[in-house]
């Protein structure tokens, strides 16, 4: 059972989400007065591992015990006032002060009502002066730096009274100084309260001298508790990191780096046995860039590093190019990293050049620069005319203006003006004249963050998935396969009484998963997705990534041609952008209805031929724009037997 030396113990823990566990058998304990720090890449599970210990996801397996108590067995406001979890902080509130956000950790002794009394009142004001917060008390909290919020964040922990305090990435968006002062902050709170500290940490420096213990999370697994002197030797660091010697001397030996070197953004997504590094997206770097050249201009300091949390929720802090005072206002350029997916934009330098407009009242109007393309055709995210910078980096940008301007007090608009260098040169490598973006590269980025495209790995998970479909099939065994997030959404909404078949992602890779299903003996398989993906298989093509094949317009095009389209709609096809475009083109000349019907036709055809008769098989396709456009015949024989039961 528990030992009594230690506040809180994970024994043979299992954490994770869904079904599978991300990682097994996990056991430390961390006492009073210790602090114990994880750490490892991201991406490995310490999040995942710090909010089952703190009770916000139910272990998959074995138990987390506090004060030798199972932590399931805790009543919420038992938890509540042993323990206290302190995440960075993501949501805007509404009119909340930070002493209000302070005083929040006291509700667990306020009672129903949630009424202060004057001793929590006493308690707030001394949390915040622990913190170096007290004269943050009447401030806005969203009026606020994120190291302040930080700050407030921690002093809302410790209004708990809280025997435990679990700390993710704590500091997250606070400068040399600011990280300094909470670490220390925290060894008083070891030393002088006797209280017990788990937190996250990636500088290692740091973890190194604020650390009693540590624990590993990597690849491997989550190791044993360890000491700090066997944690950060130099073969350990290397094999969790997955370090080179070379690496290793260059971020910790004598030699200084060299001054066009820059650190990397270490973020990782588990693919199979491997973990990938991601990178992240141009639009993602022209945010960063205003964010810094804006600070220069309101501060009038130069940023050493500029951070934001991508729409992923994933924070990306990086060291600018360069951050200089230009013409009337800044300029910041920040490198572009594509990670492990290593593209022709990686290493280019998107600069953010920006200008403060008092009189626009908080108005930000985006530019392209030079390198950035302009939209020359109908169907992309932004109309003709316009800079191809698309509609989430320009929230992002917006969004990361606003922070500064707040941050600073400043009530003013700005103008930004997005430039890629390099970017006219090497937009001619990509697709963007096809696609209809011209004289540069498009900003892009729905999440913010390059996840790695590794051939390899991605095909190892699917081969992972297909094997535990494969135990929850049925008999006959069936089976929905969809290349992304668009055809899984489509399926759920549109299918939901057939939410009992297994489900398995196919990403680009559509011939590989059929003959995976082959080997797994399924026998009827339907494939639903995008037009913009399921149409290429028309002309067999069974590998749907861009850089494979890139053939919907010309598909679209030669069955409209065999469907008798007049050599204009044909001309307008083989031009469209994309097959919205091609679907509206299509319903202008009343050709939607034959030209799909010859489509799925092929698409059957060639499904057929790939799966050989192991199995029946069809396809279903949808668009985000225009809805269900058709499925193959086999797709309806399939669907109509399995609502029948």
């Amino acid at each position: 059972m528990s030992d009594p030396k230690f506040y809180c113990r994970a024994e043979d823990l299992a954490i994770g989400y869904g079904k599978t566990p991300l990682m097994e058998h996990i056991g430390l304990g961390v006492g009073k007065g210790t602090i114990l720090t994880l750490i490892g890449p991201n991406g490995a599970g310490k999040s995942t591992l710090l909010k089952t210990l703190a009770a916000q996801l139910a272990p998959q397996g074995g138990a987390v015990l506090l004060d030798g108590k199972d932590l399931a067995d805790c009543s919420g406001p038992e938890r509540a006032r042993k323990m206290a979890l302190m995440v960075p902080h993501t949501r805007r509130t509404e009119l909340t002060t930070c002493f209000e956000m302070a005083s929040a950790g006291r509700y667990p002794y306020t009672g129903r009502l949630g009424v202060l009394s004057a001793e929590d009142k006493r308690r707030v004001h001394a949390a915040l002066a622990l913190v170096g917060a007290e004269a943050l008390a009447g401030r806005d909290f969203n009026r606020i730096s994120d190291g302040q919020r930080q700050r407030v964040l921690l002093a809302r922990a410790i209004c708990q009274q809280p025997e435990l305090i679990l700390l993710d990435e704590p500091t997250s968006f606070l400068d040399i100084k600011g990280k300094a002062e909470l670490l220390a902050i925290l060894k008083s709170l070891a030393r002088d309260k006797k209280m017990a500290v788990i937190l996250s940490l990636h500088e290692l420096e740091l973890a190194q001298k604020v650390s009693d213990k540590v624990v590993c999370v990597s690849a491997a697994g989550v190791s044993d508790v360890m000491t700090p002197e066997k944690a950060f030797a130099r073969e350990n660091i290397c094999k969790i990191y997955a370090l080179t010697d070379e690496q290793y001397a260059f971020l910790y030996g004598e030699e200084k780096a060299p001054e066009e070197e820059r650190p990397l953004f270490e973020h990782y997504v588990r693919s199979g046995q491997k973990l990938l590094r991601c990178g992240y997206t141009t639009g993602t770097c022209a945010a960063l860039g205003a964010a810094g050249a804006a600070r220069l201009l309101l501060t009038g300091r130069t940023p050493e590093t500029v951070a934001l949390r991508t729409p992923k929720g994933i924070v990306v802090e990086v060291e600018p190019i360069f951050c200089r005072l230009s013409g009337e206002g800044a300029e910041c350029a920040i490198r572009k990293d594509g990670g492990d997916d290593v593209d022709v934009t990686t290493g280019l330098p998107v600069i953010a050049g920006v200008a403060l407009r008092p009189e626009l009242s908080g108005e930000v109007r985006i530019h392209g620069g030079e390198g950035v393309g302009r939209v020359t055709k109908p169907g992309l995210d932004q109309p003709v005319g316009e800079a191809a910078i698309n509609h989430v980096p320009r929230a992002m940008i917006k969004e990361a203006l606003e922070k500064e301007a707040e941050s600073a007090g400043y009530a003013g608009g700005f103008d930004v003006t997005i430039s890629i260098e390099g970017g006219a040169e090497t937009a001619k490598r990509t697709f963007n004249p096809h696609m209809g973006v011209e004289g540069g590269l498009s900003v892009l980025g729905t999440s913010g963050i390059v996840e790695p495209m590794s051939q390899q790995a991605i095909l190892d998970t699917i081969q992972l998935e297909m094997g535990q479909a494969a135990l929850r099939a049925g008999s006959p065994r069936r089976l929905i396969l969809a290349p992304g997030n668009y055809g899984l959404d489509y399926f759920h909404e549109k299918m939901p009484a057939l939410k009992n078949i297994p489900v398995v992602k196919t990403s680009n890779f559509i011939g590989d998963t059929m003959d995976m299903a082959a080997a797994s003996h399924f026998e009827e398989v339907v494939l639903v997705g995008h037009i913009g993906k399921l149409v290429k298989l028309a002309g067999g093509v069974m590998n749907t990534h861009s850089r494979t094949a890139d053939c919907r317009t010309e598909l679209l095009c030669a069955h409209a041609a065999l469907c008798g389209a007049s050599r204009d709609v044909c001309a307008a096809l083989m031009n469209a952008a994309t097959t919205d475009a091609c679907m509206e083109i299509l319903d202008k000349a009343e050709m939607r209805e034959p030209v799909l019907s010859s489509l799925l036709d092929a698409i059957q055809l060639h499904l057929d031929r790939r799966a050989a008769g192991a199995f029946r098989v069809g396809a279903v396709l949808f668009s985000n724009q225009y809805g269900p456009l058709g499925q193959t015949r086999t797709a309806k024989e399939l669907l109509d037997e399995w609502k029948n039961g």
